[in-house]
């Protein structure tokens, strides 16, 4: 059995120069040269009733002109790394698909925990009672989803209702501090993805595909 010293353990202890995923590495590598900028693209295909897996592109460019793309499966830790490097979506409306998944993979934690009947009537409550009601990409979406009165104690509410206010805090100051939007296309970027998670979650284009005129009783 071989027999080790505690320096050998020092490479687990030391910060390494490099990222845990391959990818990061590559794209680093682009943006940290002289001149080079970068946007994503997401994209989403509907197979019909549901959507094909999600891709990343990831396009580089210098002088103006496309040097590069490369692309990636969506992943909610790749996309994180792309909003702390400051890099925005292609479009306004490619900025909302977005963050509508990393509100997907963020609401996760709140459904996991109250499960989704609770976190369902406490996500819809939220959004009828705030701001992002007035906006129209929620507000449509809305008028296709029932919003019956949730049966669960005060406590459970409040938890749920605040843990849902931080995480969409939270994507909105990434919009502001990450990647540069001002307050309004944040908030125009931020109700897109909101209504998009909505959509998605309470299949409302779904039903409406399927010719179903009636609102989504949750």
């Amino acid at each position: 059995m071989t027999r080790y010293t505690m320096s050998d353990f020092d490479k687990y202890f030391t910060k390494s120069e490099k990222y845990y995923h391959p990818k990061l590495n590559f794209w680093k590598s682009y943006l940290d040269r002289d001149g080079i900028s970068s946007k994503i693209e997401i994209h989403r295909e509907r197979d019909g009733l549901i959507f094909k897996p999600t891709i990343m592109f990831m396009h580089f460019y210098e002088g103006g002109e496309e040097i590069s793309c490369d692309k990636e499966p969506w992943d909610s830790d790749l996309n994180h790394w792309c909003v702390k490097e400051g890099v925005r979506a292609k479009d306004p409306d490619n900025e909302a698909l977005r963050f509508s998944l990393a509100l997907r993979a963020a609401f996760k934690k709140p459904g996991n925990r109250f499960g989704d009947g609770v976190f369902n009537g406490v996500l819809l409550r939220t959004i009828d009672d705030g701001p992002f009601m007035q906006h129209e990409s929620v507000s449509d979406v809305m008028k296709g989803i029932h919003r019956g009165k949730p049966n669960f104690n005060s406590q459970a509410l409040t938890d749920c209702s605040e843990m849902i206010e931080i995480l969409i805090q939270d994507q909105a100051l990434e919009l502001l501090e990450k990647l540069r939007y001002d307050k309004d296309q944040a908030i125009d970027i931020l109700a897109g993805a909101l209504g998009e998670y909505l959509d998605q979650r309470f299949s409302v284009t779904g039903r409406r595909l399927l010719g179903f005129s009636g609102i989504n009783r949750r």
